[in-house]
């Protein structure tokens, strides 16, 4: 783990008028939930992953290793440095966590600080300016698909007859859809769009904005948060289009909460999350059975609770035992991998993989990385994903994956 041999941190409360996302530029992480917003810029320290099973595992330990090294200068109560990422869906895709060299947050509280991180003794501790508003004028798409429906229709056809044959329960199959506009992509732009118009977390309201370097989107779903002994999840599977009309969003919503199908397909996630989490918790709450309305979609959505017992892992352990879910992979876990491997021309990258932060306590928050692209240039990746069970419909399930893949065509269209 190639690391400084001495990092120090510093730790200073900023005006509570200052807003973390305003800093946030082309490059860098940027996070907004409902309990943090964070920007981290610069690199104090990289700490590249290992590939193949344990990565995360390993990571976690890693990364609570190097964080508690870090000796802290700043008033009672001050938060410490953080490690982020955006880290691959797969176990054989190279990644990597950053502690950000500037780290700007505001908490539950509502304090805002600075955090800086550096050498001994010599850290930065200027903040940078707030990143000028950026053109806003339409830039239109050229699509340029890469899967055709024809392809789909039979890659669900061969999922369907492997879940028939009894290898899988559960596939989750992804296409993905490339895009180019007349000018390059500003990320700060996108992030100021995106914070227009997602809410300011999980739930009814939106999504978990985020950006890791090139990677920008807002996830409708929570892989985990910890604070202290609390750990908390909020799985989706299931998914409806939203209704042009009040009417036809009425009976959406009915077919939706009736499907026995999207019951079923639901149900693998919420069983592999709570179970999960009952591996290191002394208790699990698992309650009723929610919908959230987003932009271009409606999901059925289940939140988690646990009481995490001694010794409490960290954020990152528990995506380790977390990831990937059922609601990206499917189940059977390995089983679905090896078929997704075989079905999907392509390789993931980041779209599915946990995105978010741990600090030196352990607490932090990761969301499951969809909705959002991979920006290089004039051109941007987009990932769409369904869910594929007994009932499932190649065109019902193409559809559904237009659906997602419209909310962040919009945003990238202006």
């Amino acid at each position: 783990m190639p690391v400084p041999n001495s990092l120090r941190a510093h730790a200073r409360q900023l005006p509570p008028d200052q807003v973390p996302l305003r800093l946030a530029g082309g490059s860098g992480f940027a996070w907004r939930s409902g309990h943090y917003e964070l920007v981290g810029l610069g690199v104090a320290a990289r700490m590249p992953l290992d590939t193949g099973p344990g990565r995360l595992a390993k990571a976690g330990a890693e990364v609570a290793a190097l964080l508690d090294g870090i000796e802290l200068d700043g008033e009672r109560g001050a938060p410490g440095p953080v490690a982020v990422g955006a880290l691959p869906f797969a176990d054989q895709a190279r990644g990597e966590l950053v502690v950000p060299e500037l780290l700007v947050r505001r908490g539950p509280d509502g304090v805002v600080w600075c955090v800086a991180v550096g050498p001994d003794g010599a850290p930065p501790t200027d903040l940078p300016l707030p990143v000028p508003p950026a053109d806003g004028r339409p830039s239109p798409l050229t699509l340029l698909a890469v899967q055709d429906r024809r392809w789909w229709r039979e890659a669900v056809e061969c999922a369907l007859a492997a879940i028939e044959a009894g290898s899988v329960g559960k596939v989750v199959l992804a296409r993905e859809l490339l895009v180019e506009a007349e000018r390059p992509f500003s990320r700060a732009a996108l992030l100021a769009t995106l914070a227009g118009v997602v809410g300011s977390g999980e739930g009814a309201a939106g999504g978990l904005l985020y950006a890791m370097d090139g990677l920008v989107g807002a996830s409708p779903e929570l892989l985990v948060r910890r604070e202290g002994r609390a750990a908390s999840s909020c799985p989706l599977a299931g998914t409806a289009p939203r209704g042009a009309t009040p009417a036809e969003e009425a009976a959406l919503l009915a077919r939706l909460t009736a499907s026995a199908k999207d019951a079923d397909e639901h149900r693998f996630v919420v069983e592999a999350v709570a179970e999960a989490l009952a591996e290191v918790s002394d208790d699990v709450q698992v309650q009723r059975r929610e919908v959230v309305s987003l932009a271009t979609v409606t999901h059925l959505a289940t939140r988690i609770e646990a009481k995490l017992r001694e010794p409490v892992p960290s954020a990152l352990d528990l995506v380790a035992l977390l990831h990937p879910t059922p609601a990206v992979a499917g189940t059977p876990t390995a089983a679905a991998l090896d078929l997704i491997a075989e079905l999907e021309p392509f390789q993931r990258g980041r779209y599915g993989g946990p995105v978010g932060w741990v600090d030196a306590a352990g607490d932090g928050e990761w969301a499951v990385a969809l909705r959002g692209a991979e920006l290089s240039g004039r051109r941007a990746r987009l990932l769409a994903g369904a869910g594929i069970v007994p009932g499932s419909e190649p065109g019902a399930e193409w559809a559904e994956t237009e659906a997602k893949l419209a909310a962040m065509l919009a945003v990238l269209g202006g």
